[in-house]
């Protein structure tokens, strides 16, 4: 188990592009809000893009941590504006909390630009769930302080382990806090304890070898083909579902030139009947609107072994039928 755990967060830190990344048991939204236990305190106040049902789950993690909240309204299929984040930022502000890719619209929000706007004193956590795996992003050569993921997206492993990259100047922030993490499990401190001094039993709770296993085994495949090329392949698919859309006469949601690559949301009139459809004639489920988007949009996900062209050919087939 030691062999396997090392093994993964070398393969891990070479995706994400970061030293000796954190695998915690637990869901995406397990490492976000491990990430706020460990950058935050009390009090301190965040800007936090609206983006759509994740951005607006962000605002509750704040919100549930005690932390003063300045929500950035993004119109639904927009990316986040800059200047707003500008304007939001200026004061005593100690954090800035965004969505990289929000999978109620299909916008991939610039999150690297967004960084790039805040100072030494302002603390950047991205959700990157449904973007590790499927767009390009590199925690060290951003100002990112801890990028959180987990298995089971663009990763392509199964459910279990979320994943917080934390560049150099992220850990510095984690061992600068003026007390202790206010959290036994979240304590990334604590991880780092058992990962420095027990070789054996390199963290503090039980992990799930199974899924740890699955998921090594992903992004060594991953790794094997080669990130760009694999990038490639995944911008290429969610082009070719676009196009079929538009022909179909649905459009996309997310503006052009800020369109994922693993989620692709389109409107339609009654997406109730069109999913139903879908999975009747092809066998494929796709997925209803959300937050902003729900009752007028489906999602269309390409995540896992399914994602091939013959998928998608498929999948458009029975939505023009």
């Amino acid at each position: 188990m030691p062999r396997i755990h090392a093994e993964l967060v070398t393969a891990t830190g070479a995706l994400l592009g970061c030293e000796g990344p954190y695998l915690l048991p637990g869901t995406g939204s397990a490492g976000l809000d491990a990430a706020l236990f460990n950058l935050f305190e009390p009090g301190q106040r965040v800007v936090v893009p609206d983006t759509g049902y994740f951005g607006a789950r962000l605002v509750d993690l704040a919100q549930a941590h005690g932390l003063d909240v300045v929500v950035v309204p993004v119109p639904v299929g927009q990316p986040v504006s800059l200047d707003r984040v500008t304007d939001a930022l200026s004061g005593a502000v100690h954090g800035l909390l965004c969505v990289h890719v929000e999978t109620s619209t299909g916008v991939r929000h610039p999150v690297t630009e967004m960084a790039a706007l805040t100072g030494p004193n302002i603390a950047v956590v991205v959700d990157g769930v449904a973007s590790a795996g499927g767009e390009s992003f590199t925690v060290d050569k951003s100002d990112v302080d801890l990028f959180v993921t987990a298995s089971q997206k663009g990763l392509e492993g199964p459910p279990g382990i979320t994943i917080l990259a934390a560049s150099s100047c992220g850990r510095a922030r984690i061992r600068a806090r003026s007390g202790r993490c206010q959290s036994w499990y979240f304590d990334l401190l604590r991880w780092d304890e058992h990962r420095t001094h027990d070789a054996w039993e390199p963290h503090p709770v039980t992990m799930p070898t199974t899924v740890l296993i699955a998921l090594l085994d992903r992004i060594q495949r991953i790794l094997q083909a080669g990130q760009y090329a694999w990038l490639g392949r995944r911008t290429a698919l969610a082009s070719r579902v676009r196009r079929g859309l538009l022909e179909l006469g649905y459009e996309p949601v997310a503006a052009p030139g800020f369109q994922a690559n693993l989620v692709v949301a389109a409107w339609v009139e009654d997406p109730d009947r069109l999913a139903d459809r879908v999975l009747r004639k092809a066998g494929i489920m796709i997925g209803r609107g959300l937050g902003p988007t729900e009752g007028q949009a489906v999602r269309i996900g390409l995540l896992g072994r399914n994602a091939t062209d013959e998928m998608v050919d498929r999948l458009l087939a029975a939505m023009g039928d």
